[in-house]
C-alpha cells in the first residue's frame, strides 16, 4: 500500500443551483487539506489521496439508489478513512444493516449522524472500543427537551411538531414522552399542503391539550415548503407561544417580517463561525455570502477527519506498517484525545473522544431577529440562557452582552505593535458592576494607557447595565512587509471572567465603522471567536490537562494613506532614477562626468533613504526593495562606466545593454511590487 486513501462525500442535487459556491468551496478545501498533509509528511509516512465524491440524492428516507452507488464507490478502491452513510440512506434499518457490511479492521468509519439515527448501535456492539465507527455522543430527547423548557423559562411541555414516518422510534416512545411532557403532532406532507386543514389539524391538537403560552413548540424535520404556514398556524392559534427548532429550518425558506417574534434555534456551539473558519474561507479565496459561510460552516465537520488522524498519528508517532495494524493505533490515539490527556482545536468546532463518541456535549440556544438595515440575512444573538458541561457538571450559563461605539482611533505604530482607542462600551451582565464581568485581553504592556468612566447604570429584573467611555492603548500583530503601502488588522480582544457566564459575540452587522483614524482609511470590519489550546498544571504531580479558552475579538482592517510618503520618496526617487539613465546616454569621452553624476545620485539615495520615515522590522519592506532595487542599478551603471575606461573598445557593449534592461527592470520592479502588495502571505489577519 502506497497511500491512505480517503473517502469523503456531498450531494449536489440536495444543494442544487444556490450550492455552486458552496461546493465549488469544499472542493478547494479538500485539495489544500491533502495538500498541507502531504506537505507535512503525509499520514503515518505515506502521502493521503481523498476522493470527494457527488453521491445521488432520489428521495430523503428512501434513497436505495444512493445507497448502492455508495456501496459501489466504497468497494471500488480500499479506503482507510471513511465519512459514513449520512442521512441519505434514512431508513434506519437499511444503514444499521449496511454499517454491519462496512465494518472491517481495515478502515476507519467517522460520522455526525449515527448516534442520534441509530440509538441500538451500541446494543449492537457496533460501537465500542474494539470499533472502528466514530459518532458524536447523543443526548436522548426527552432529556434535551427538559433543557430547553428550562433555558427558555417555560414550566410546561413541548409540543414535537415534526413529519413522522410510519415506523419512527417517536412512536414506539409516545406513551413514555407524554410521561415527559412532550406530545407528538405528525405532519402529513401531501395533505397538509392545504393550509385550512393544517390550520384546522393544529388547533384541534392544541386545543386536545390545552397548549398555552407555558408550553413551547419544538419544530423538527418537516418539508421546507411548510414551514411558513406551520409556523403562521402556530402564532395563529396562539401567538405567545414560543418556537424552536433546527437551524437549517430557521435560516432558510422563511419570511422574517411575516414572524411575530423571533424563532430559537438550537445550534451547534459554533453557530457564530469561529475566527479560525473565517481564516479558512479567505485561504481558500472564494467569495461566499453571510449565508454561504453558515453552510460551510455547518458542513466542514467532514473535512476535519483527515486533520484529526493526522494529528494523533503525528503526536504519537505512529509509522503506517499494515493497515489493520494503522487502523488498531490510530483507533487507540483518537481515543487518547479524551479532553484529559489532549483535546482536538479543529478548524470549525472542537473534539474530545471517548470510547469512540465526541464527549463534547456544547451547543447554543440562539434568536433570530431582523436587522433594520438588512432584513434578508437575520442576525443570531444567544439566548440570556445557556446551558454547558464544565469538568463533568451541567451548569446553566447567563449570557453577557456587550457592543462598542467607537470615536476615534490614533497612533497605529507597525513598530511597537500598538494603537489606541476610544470608545464608548455598553454592558449588560448579571454582576452588580457589569465591566468586572469581562477583561481585556490585549492591553498594551509597552504603552500603558487604560481609563475607564462609567456614564450610567441601570438595573432590570436579574439585569445589570452600565455605559463606560473608554481610553486605552492596545497591542497588535503588525505587519510591516508593505510599507508604506501597508494594511494593518487592528483588533479589541475580551474574555469573561466568570465561569457561569458567557460572552455573546458581536454581529458583525453591529460592528461600529464610523470613526476617525488620522492617516488611515478603513477596508472592512470583522468580529467573532478566537481560540487557544493551553495546558493547565494546577496540581501538585504538575500533570498538565488541555483547555481551550475563547476570546471575543473585534477588528478593523486599516489601509495607510500614503500620499505624502510617495510625495516625499517617489518624486525625488524618480528624478534620481532619470538622472541614473542620463548616464548612459553620455559618451565614452564624457565618463568622468557621468561617474560624478553616478555618485551623486548613488549618495543622494542613501540620504533619502535614512531621511525616510519608516518602520525598524525584521523583514525587508516595501519601500527597502524599492531603494535596493536603486542601489542595484546605479552601482551596476557605476562599474561598467569605471570598466569601460580601461576598455574603451567595449563601451558601447557594457553600456548599449544597459538602456534597454533598465527600463525593463523598472517594469519587472513594478510587476514584483504588485504581486507583493496582492499576496495572502502579507495579507493582515485578525486571527495572526
Amino acid at each position: 500500500m502506497d497511500k491512505i486513501n480517503i473517502l469523503l462525500w456531498y450531494r449536489s442535487s440536495k444543494l442544487g443551483e444556490s450550492g455552486k459556491n458552496i461546493i465549488e468551496f469544499e472542493k478547494k478545501a479538500v485539495e489544500y487539506i491533502e495538500k498541507n498533509i502531504n506537505n507535512n509528511g503525509g499520514i503515518g509516512g505515506l502521502p493521503v489521496d481523498i476522493d470527494f465524491i457527488d453521491i445521488p440524492h432520489v428521495a430523503a428516507g428512501h434513497d436505495k439508489e444512493a445507497m448502492e452507488f455508495y456501496k459501489n464507490v466504497i468497494n471500488s478502491k480500499n479506503y482507510s478513512l471513511i465519512r459514513a452513510p449520512g442521512a441519505f440512506a434514512g431508513v434506519a434499518k437499511i444503514k444499521k444493516e449496511y454499517l454491519k457490511e462496512m465494518t472491517s479492521s481495515t478502515s476507519i468509519i467517522f460520522s455526525t449522524e449515527l448516534a442520534r439515527s441509530l440509538p441500538s448501535l451500541q446494543e449492537n456492539n457496533i460501537i465500542s472500543m474494539d470499533s472502528n465507527i466514530f459518532t458524536d455522543s447523543d443526548i436522548p430527547f426527552a432529556y434535551r427537551a427538559k433543557i430547553n423548557r428550562e433555558l427558555l423559562e417555560k414550566s410546561g411541555r413541548t409540543i414535537f411538531v415534526a413529519n413522522f414516518s410510519t415506523g419512527s422510534k417517536y412512536w414506539d416512545e409516545e406513551e413514555d414522552l407524554k410521561k415527559d411532557g412532550i406530545f407528538l403532532f405528525d405532519i402529513d406532507k401531501e395533505l397538509h399542503k392545504d393550509n385550512k386543514k393544517l390550520q384546522a389539524d393544529i388547533t384541534s391538537f392544541f386545543n386536545s391539550i390545552n397548549v398555552s403560552k407555558s408550553d413551547v413548540v419544538y419544530l423538527g424535520g418537516v418539508p421546507v415548503y411548510l414551514i411558513q404556514n406551520i409556523i403562521k398556524c402556530i402564532q395563529n392559534h396562539n401567538h405567545l407561544i414560543t418556537i424552536y427548532c433546527k437551524p437549517a429550518l430557521g435560516q432558510a425558506h422563511l419570511d422574517y417580517q411575516q414572524i411575530h417574534h423571533p424563532i430559537t434555534l438550537i445550534e451547534d456551539a459554533n453557530f457564530d463561525i469561529y475566527l479560525s473558519m473565517e481564516s479558512m474561507i479567505e485561504t481558500i479565496g472564494i467569495d461566499l455570502s453571510i449565508r454561504e459561510k453558515q453552510m460551510c460552516n455547518q458542513r466542514f465537520s467532514q473535512f476535519e477527519i483527515p486533520l484529526i488522524v493526522k494529528k494523533v498519528t503525528d503526536r504519537d508517532k505512529i509509522i503506517f506498517n499494515s493497515q489493520e495494524d494503522m487502523v488498531k493505533k490510530v483507533v487507540n490515539s483518537i481515543n487518547q484525545t479524551d479532553g484529559k490527556n489532549d483535546i482536538y482545536m479543529g478548524i470549525s468546532r472542537d473534539y474530545s473522544f471517548s470510547e469512540n463518541k465526541n464527549n463534547i456535549k456544547s451547543g447554543a440556544l440562539v434568536r433570530l431577529s431582523l436587522p433594520a438595515q438588512d432584513q434578508s440575512n437575520p442576525i443570531k444573538t444567544l439566548h440570556k440562557n445557556q446551558f454547558s458541561i464544565i469538568d463533568g457538571k451541567e451548569i446553566i450559563n447567563s449570557v453577557i452582552t456587550f457592543n462598542i461605539d467607537v470615536e476615534r482611533v490614533t497612533n497605529v505604530s507597525i513598530e511597537d505593535g500598538t494603537f489606541g482607542a476610544e470608545f464608548y462600551m455598553d454592558i449588560t451582565s448579571k454582576n452588580e458592576e457589569p465591566l468586572d464581568s469581562i477583561r481585556f485581553n490585549n492591553l498594551s504592556s509597552l504603552n500603558p494607557k487604560h481609563e475607564v468612566r462609567k456614564i450610567e447604570k441601570r438595573r432590570s429584573d436579574e439585569l445589570f447595565s452600565a455605559r463606560y467611555i473608554i481610553t486605552s492603548n492596545f497591542d497588535f500583530n503588525p505587519i510591516a512587509d508593505n510599507y508604506p503601502f501597508d494594511e494593518q488588522f487592528v483588533y479589541i480582544s475580551i474574555t469573561g471572567t466568570d465561569q457561569d457566564s458567557q460572552i455573546q459575540p458581536v454581529p458583525e452587522q453591529y460592528l461600529d465603522t464610523e470613526f476617525k483614524c488620522d492617516g488611515w482609511s478603513m477596508i472592512y470590519s470583522k468580529s467573532g471567536i478566537n481560540r487557544k489550546k493551553n495546558w493547565i498544571a494546577l496540581n501538585s504531580n504538575l500533570n498538565k490537562t488541555p483547555k481551550i479558552n475563547e476570546e471575543i475579538r473585534l477588528g478593523w482592517e486599516l489601509k495607510r494613506q500614503n500620499s505624502m510618503t510617495l510625495l516625499k520618496i517617489g518624486i525625488p526617487l524618480f528624478f534620481l532614477y532619470v538622472l541614473v539613465y542620463y548616464t548612459l546616454f553620455l559618451g565614452v569621452d564624457e565618463s568622468s562626468t557621468a561617474l560624478g553624476y553616478l555618485t551623486t545620485a548613488f549618495l543622494s539615495s542613501i540620504a533619502l533613504y535614512f531621511s525616510t520615515e519608516r518602520p525598524q522590522p525584521l523583514s525587508m519592506t516595501t519601500i527597502d526593495v524599492v531603494f535596493a532595487f536603486f542601489y542595484i542599478i546605479s552601482g551596476i551603471s557605476l562599474l561598467m562606466i569605471v570598466f569601460s575606461q580601461f576598455f574603451v573598445d567595449l563601451y558601447g557593449l557594457l553600456i548599449y545593454p544597459l538602456r534597454a534592461i533598465l527600463p525593463i527592470s523598472i517594469l519587472g520592479l513594478g510587476l514584483f511590487i504588485k504581486n507583493r502588495l496582492t499576496s495572502k502571505h502579507f495579507k493582515p489577519s485578525i486571527t495572526k
